[in-house]
């Protein structure tokens, strides 16, 4: 891969040492959650090593549309970034790949790094520090002004202090193709739809509070709004690692849950039969130290 995308030279061009957090065309990144998680984990490192740190997110969307720098200014300004394979080593950790790949690294080149874990606590563990992921995505990050608008759009709806309910239903109501996940039967469907709607309904009795609903699926947000004190927003989704060439708004929604989902009191994640065990809920409640738990049900 190294040699495919980059310009062949024998000799360094004395570039400027940079850790690149990258997303690009070239390779999956999972979802934004995970690319988030992957992000602060490589800053994070830069951050004790006293290395600069930048990102370049393009694929299959620009992050700066949504999320610019904050405190920390990780964009990539032009010519920063080395074409030639002989200023770069690269670096794939993603997967269940171990950080050690990068803790181990001897190098003065720039490395562009894939990369789409967390690997804070153990960072923590081995430098003796203790950052906090929230705290790392203040640094790094907040929302565009056109990202803030719809927020605030949102937010003066609600108009009250809520808790917040996410589920992660992938392909199985159908709404839209994610791997090679397969949809179930109609019946099966409306099983899950029903037990998870039961749940929500119960959530709403023990918390006397209104719920936001955030979902994949617009089918399931359409069918809960009908209840009193739900709250939902049900705009198109998409799984940002398989659907490419979406309207901005599509690309935008996946941010406003996860700012809206930081701002509720607690945080629940619904996972019933298939359905997901999402890190999205659980990330977004890291951002302000929100309460989060995970109700799971095994059968629909």
């Amino acid at each position: 891969m190294r040699f495919k995308h980059y310009k062949f030279s024998l000799f360094r061009k004395n570039r400027q040492q940079f850790y690149i957090s990258i997303f690009d065309e070239k390779r999956t990144g999972f979802g934004l959650a995970d690319r988030l998680k992957g992000m602060i984990s490589l800053y994070a490192y830069c951050k004790i090593k006293n290395i600069s740190f930048r990102s370049q997110f393009t694929y299959p969307f620009d992050l700066l549309q949504f999320l610019m720098p904050n405190q920390y200014d990780w964009q990539l300004k032009d010519g920063e970034k080395s074409p030639y394979s002989s200023d770069v080593r690269m670096l794939i950790v993603q997967g269940e790949d171990s950080p050690w790949r990068l803790t181990r690294l001897k190098t003065k080149k720039q490395v562009h790094t894939y990369i789409n874990r967390d690997y804070l606590s153990i960072f923590n563990h081995k430098y003796g520090v203790s950052y906090g992921w929230g705290e790392l995505f203040h640094e790094l990050f907040k929302p565009t002004p056109q990202l803030e608008k719809k927020l605030n759009k949102h937010l003066n709806v609600i108009a009250v202090p809520y808790v917040a309910c996410q589920l992660r239903f992938m392909s199985l109501l159908g709404d839209f193709k994610e791997y090679k996940m397969p949809p179930l039967p109609e019946n099966e469907r409306k099983a899950l739809v029903d037990e998870c709607t039961n749940i929500i309904l119960n959530l709403r009795k023990q918390c006397e509070k209104p719920i936001l609903v955030a979902s994949d699926s617009i089918t399931f947000l359409q069918h809960i709004s009908q209840f009193e004190n739900i709250i939902t927003f049900p705009d198109k989704t998409v799984h940002i690692d398989c659907i490419g060439n979406e309207d901005d708004n599509v690309y935008m929604k996946p941010f406003i849950d996860f700012f809206l989902l930081s701002k509720a009191d607690k945080i629940y994640n619904i996972v019933v039969g298939e359905m997901y065990p999402s890190e999205f809920p659980l990330y977004a409640a890291k951002i302000n130290n929100v309460p989060f738990e995970r109700i799971r049900e095994t059968t629909a």
